[in-house]
């Protein structure tokens, strides 16, 4: 329960102190409220996660109890397959462990960056996004593999930071997906997948982001 409040304390007060600077001198300083309407889809995302975790790990706030992460994690075991159906979305608001909730939750953080500028809805959606076009990634992986993680979700975030942008030509759109696949690549080489991460989820979620950008850019801007 410590670890609950210590990291529910920082993040929430980590987002709400920090506040964008204005574009001109001219202009004042957000207000408290003004800056909580800039974050609020990441800010209550992260509250999400950081909750659920207490509640699936006991109230110890160190490990997922591993009968629910049988329950709720999403697996390729054909002898399970009658959980496949709601594993598909329970999947993406469990973690394994403290490490990677912290992990994913800062994460999410950092990402606010990104809603700042694009606003809360559109945060929304490409995290939704990314998360549901990354969940494929379990076909890749060898019989007997369980994932579980908002992962492909905040990698989305971090590509559609860099991505999603009017001006964005398609030469650097396109090397932008042509290096997610090249970094993944890499990444599966040197690791053989030995460290269960879902490096493959984590590019399907990033191209599933700077693809939608892409195809929603034109109406947005117009």
């Amino acid at each position: 329960m410590i670890f609950f409040i210590f990291a529910l304390t920082v993040y929430v007060c980590a987002l709400l102190i920090y506040k964008q600077s204005p574009d001109s001198l001219k202009e004042n300083s957000l207000t408290f409220y003004e800056n909580f309407k800039t974050i609020r889809a990441s800010l209550f995302s992260g509250l999400l996660f950081l909750i659920i975790f207490l509640f699936v790990s006991d109230f110890k706030y160190l490990v997922i109890n591993e009968t629910l992460y049988k329950i709720f994690a999403l697996n390729n075991y054909w002898e399970l397959s009658k959980f496949w159906l709601f594993q598909v979305i329970t999947h993406l608001f469990i973690h394994n462990d403290l490490y990677h909730l912290l992990g994913n939750v800062s994460g999410i953080g950092i990402a606010s960056i990104y809603e700042r500028r694009v606003g809360s809805k559109r945060f929304l959606i490409v995290f939704a996004v990314a998360s549901l076009v990354s969940i494929p990634s379990i076909i890749f992986y060898p019989k007997g593999t369980s994932i579980c993680g908002i992962s492909g979700g905040v990698f989305g975030l971090f590509a559609a930071y860099f991505t999603d942008h009017k001006t964005l030509t398609f030469k650097k759109w396109l090397g932008a997906i042509l290096g997610c696949i090249f970094l993944f690549t890499i990444l599966s080489i040197t690791t053989g997948f030995k460290h269960n991460v879902d490096y493959t989820g984590h590019t399907m979620g990033a191209i599933g982001a700077i693809i939608y950008c892409r195809l929603t850019n034109s109406r947005r801007f117009s």
